[in-house]
């Protein structure tokens, strides 16, 4: 069995250029190299006031959060997610993750898929790459 958490996946910084609020950081929780067959996990942090910006992923999605609120906004439509709740993002719908509360919001990204891309409206620093692979 292999297990993740917070305490223990290295998570990165990123960010939109000239869009100071499109800032987080993200790791890959579990995936291929863990022994996943059929699903991934990635791990996110978005502090106050910030907010994981508009995307589409490959594989349908299941937000999970962990620490804080969650204003989950898919395709134009939001909902609130506190700690402990879930959302369901489907296949290539646009989304986005903004912070509704006053600490660190803590989530996992779970994938309905191993070979999953990410693709943002803007390049997302430090890469300047707008294809991201979420899960390793």
């Amino acid at each position: 069995m292999t297990a993740v958490g917070f305490h223990t996946v290295e998570l990165a910084d990123a960010w939109i250029e000239g869009d100071d609020g499109a800032r987080w950081r993200s790791g890959s929780g579990l995936g291929p190299s863990d022994g996943t067959r059929e699903s991934g996990c990635s791990l996110l942090e978005v502090d106050p006031g910030a907010r994981l910006p508009r995307h589409t992923d490959s594989a349908e999605e299941l937000v999970v959060v962990v620490e804080g609120e969650a204003e989950v906004v898919v395709d134009e439509q939001p909902a609130l997610v506190a700690a402990g709740g879930l959302a369901l993002v489907p296949r290539e719908v646009p989304h986005e993750v903004r912070n509704a509360g006053d600490g660190v919001l803590r989530f996992a990204a779970v994938y309905a898929g191993t070979d999953v891309v990410t693709r943002y409206e803007a390049p997302v620093q430090p890469s300047g790459e707008r294809e991201r692979k979420p899960v390793e």
